[in-house]
């Protein structure tokens, strides 16, 4: 009888339903006067849709790594940035006016997401990325790199429009 074993990474997809309701309060909680209560570690990126032109405004993690911000995510929406597009960035109660770009290279991604692990443990940093870690330590450049292209893990990279 063969034994299933899960990858050391997978993507850890939430609900959706409940997530669209997170979603909209958390919206309504970063536009408005109480947004101290989620500090800067959550902000409202707006963009126009690619193909669509449509303004979309989506609540997103956000990550300091290296002097710069980043975000990671497996969902749809990351390929409005594949050619880099103009977004803002409302974080800590401050807009920001960024360049966004898609990092989808499963070598650079694991480096992010290594960085990432490192910093925050291994034990914590699944929740606070968005992963499933299903090993006893900090995932390897492999396992890492593997999960990018098995579930289309991915980072946001943000620059100042003058860069």
């Amino acid at each position: 009888m063969a034994t299933l074993t899960r990858p050391a990474v997978e993507r850890n997809q939430p609900p959706e339903g409940p997530f669209i309701v997170i979603n909209a309060l958390m919206r309504r909680l970063l536009t408005s006067p109480l947004h101290t209560l989620v500090g800067d570690r959550i902000a409202l990126m707006s963009y126009t849709g690619r193909k669509s032109g449509r303004h979309l405004c989506t609540p997103v993690g956000v990550h300091d790594i290296d002097g710069g911000l980043v975000t990671l995510t497996s969902s749809r929406w990351r390929h409005n940035f594949q050619d880099g597009a103009p977004v803002t960035l409302r974080r800590g109660g401050r807009d920001l006016f960024l360049t966004a770009t898609l990092l989808d290279d499963p070598d650079q991604v694991a480096d992010v997401y290594s960085a990432l692990i490192n910093r925050y443990g291994y034990d914590k940093a699944g929740r606070r990325l968005g992963v499933r870690i299903n090993v006893n330590r900090a995932p390897t450049h492999d396992e890492l790199a593997d999960a990018a292209r098995r579930s289309g893990l991915s980072v946001i990279s943000y620059q100042d429009h003058n860069t």
